[in-house]
């Protein structure tokens, strides 16, 4: 693969015969020099000051509903005009991460939009103290207030950490600093190219690697990403040291009782769910994580796999490239399997330029949507290479589009969803897809492979993320008895992968700087707890669909469409799930290890 291709956006090798698509960012603003742009900058400045000026220290005091609705009104537009700014500001900074243009005009965004939140700080604050009987009088009197009463109640569950008004002005002036930190990890990270053999790739490409077929190909591909990430340990190290400590001094003065605590709250979901997720996942290690790479390096016919060997495709996998035409059909066909408006809805970011396909220097690595603002639509990253896991990583992102489209009717306050059942949706869209190509699968072996395949990624999601989880809490943890080296931050990451991955790998050191790339370490701690709860709660639901319950497909778009509107528990009742009961993360774990059942009885039927 030729890096030289990078910058045109056109199709690599013999994958597409035409380009590939690249988002139009335009429906946000026209340009980053557009006259609506430096209109809405002076018009925030302005606005902001006078909401300030208008309701500060008024809003705890005053019992009139009336009141609180038309500030909750303002607010809700003030924060329409700014989310617009920064999301605009942030998607054409991850397609240029290489261009200082382009960085300084994202830092001077980012700058702004710190500024503007200084001076609203004060409001969520504010909510948070409104005592609890007068909110309830409050929302009884006034329905149009109502609908902001998840809303209000979240807000409140914030009280016993909120700073007085000057320091938490100050958090918000600071945190431009963390910013700048996270602006220098991804322009580290999108920075790095390696060589292997002959061609000089980029990271992606390089990880892309690690998917092949050839076994050679794939340790010159790991021993190149090695080598790249031990040339830069020292700053990954410091980058994460700084940040980590930040957040560490930040938890102190507020009182958080753990470092993941404040991830808990922002999510919605209590600390003993949490905490349930995460002895049910690590309990399980044995039964799904160990057994199933056991099989696998008898598959590969390897006494022990090395960490290459991890996502190597085996030897009954197809090994042809799956084209973007084919990619977005063989999608839009699962989804039109369970409900039409999915389909129509998945066909928009078809239509229209919404979605950036093509790997690129400078690009931003991965995948992810963005949801932007409540009066425009979802954009979507991808760095389509034509594997099979790249028709799955569309699926998942494409299912947090739809999600995020239908919720976006509640607006811009209330369409913003918990990060737990964020996940919802792109799991289950990943799920569709899978089912509807294991059915078109006629050969054992291909059935075999799909199935493979996709427990590859059901571990990947489930149990690998849950063990990012556990690395993230030792990191913190040991992070306050002093700085962390690069080499001490390997031992915490070798060990937590260990565990989970199993007797089946022989690990080296080589393999110590793997955490360093891995961007949610970096953009959100903790935040990889939702990929395990939302992949297990979206097998429950899969599974209930599965089972024909009567309206499901009714009752999952109300799901989607509520956003972050009502409690999750209200959200999930329809269904029969109660995520708090004993026991409950049991059921989608099961439905992992019955796959691997079903495997290993597979593979005995293939050597008879």
């Amino acid at each position: 693969m030729n890096s030289k291709n990078f910058d045109s956006g056109k199709s690599h090798g013999k994958l597409d015969k035409v380009p590939l698509p690249r988002w139009d960012l335009s429906d946000l603003y026209e340009a980053k020099d557009s006259k609506k742009l430096s209109e809405d900058i002076r018009f925030l400045d302005k606005v902001c000051q006078e909401f300030e000026d208008r309701y500060q220290d008024r809003i705890e005091a005053n019992k009139d509903a009336e009141f609180l609705y038309q500030s909750l009104q303002e607010f809700e537009s003030i924060e329409l005009r700014k989310n617009r700014i920064i999301s605009y500001a942030y998607l054409l900074h991850q397609t240029n991460l290489n261009d200082p243009v382009i960085g300084k005009f994202f830092g001077d965004c980012d700058a702004k939009f710190k500024s503007w939140e200084a001076k609203l700080v004060f409001f969520e604050n504010q909510l948070s103290q409104i005592p609890e009987t007068a909110l309830k009088l409050m929302l009884q009197d006034n329905t149009d207030l109502d609908k902001y009463g998840h809303y209000l109640t979240s807000c409140q569950k914030f009280k016993p950490y909120v700073l007085p008004l000057e320091l938490e002005k100050y958090s918000k002036d600071n945190s431009i600093l963390k910013s700048s930190w996270v602006r220098l990890f991804d322009a580290t990270v999108s920075s790095i190219k390696c060589q292997v053999g002959s061609e000089v790739l980029t990271l992606e490409q390089t990880l892309s690697m690690l998917q092949s077929g050839k076994r050679k190909k794939r340790k010159r591909a790991f021993h190149a990403l090695s080598n790249e990430f031990e040339e830069r340990s020292n700053i990954f190290a410091l980058i994460t040291n700084t940040l980590v400590k930040g957040k560490e001094v930040e938890d102190k003065w507020r009182k958080y009782p753990s470092p993941q605590y404040s991830r808990h709250l922002l999510n919605d979901i209590e600390d003993n769910v949490v905490e349930a997720l995460q002895r049910s996942v690590v309990h399980s290690y044995p039964d799904i994580s160990h057994r199933f790479y056991q099989l696998k390096s008898q598959l590969l016919g390897l006494k022990k796999m090395q960490y290459w060997d991890r996502v190597a495709p085996l030897p009954m996998a197809p090994r042809n490239k799956v084209p973007w035409e084919k990619a977005v059909e063989t999608v839009e066909n699962a989804f039109s399997d369970f409900s039409p408006q999915f389909t129509s809805l998945a066909r928009q970011f078809f239509d229209n330029p919404w979605i950036d396909v093509p790997v690129r220097e400078g690009k931003s690595g991965g995948g992810f949507c963005h949801p932007t603002v409540a009066d425009a639509h979802p954009y979507i990253l991808l760095n389509y290479q034509g594997h099979s896991r790249d028709v799955m990583v569309l699926a998942h992102e494409l299912g947090h589009g739809v999600h995020q489209f239908l919720a976006r009717e509640k607006g811009e306050i209330l369409s913003s969803t918990s990060l737990t059942l964020a996940e919802t949706a792109s799991v289950f869209c990943e799920m569709l897809t899978f089912e509807s190509l294991l059915e078109k699968a006629t050969i054992p072996r291909e059935r075999f492979a799909l199935i493979a395949e996709k427990l590859d990624d059901m571990i990947n999601t489930v149990i690998r993320q849950m063990s990012f989880y556990e690395f993230e809490t030792k990191l913190h943890h040991q992070r306050r008895e002093g700085e962390l080296t690069p080499e001490e931050i390997g031992r915490i990451w070798l060990e937590t992968q260990t565990e989970c991955l199993g007797p089946a790998f022989n690990f080296n050191e080589d393999y110590n700087g793997f955490w360093s790339y891995i961007p949610h370490f970096i953009h959100a701690p903790f935040y990889v707890y939702a990929y395990s709860f939302g992949q297990l709660l979206s097998l429950t639901l899969f599974g209930i669909y599965k089972d024909k319950q009567e309206g499901f497909e009714q009752k999952y778009l109300a799901l989607l469409k509520a956003g972050g509107s009502r409690p999750y528990n209200e959200l999930l009742e329809p269904f029969g799930i109660d995520i708090t009961q004993s026991g409950f993360w049991d059921i989608g774990l099961q439905v992992i290890k019955n796959y691997i059942d079903r495997l290993e009885g597979m593979y005995q039927e293939i050597l008879d």
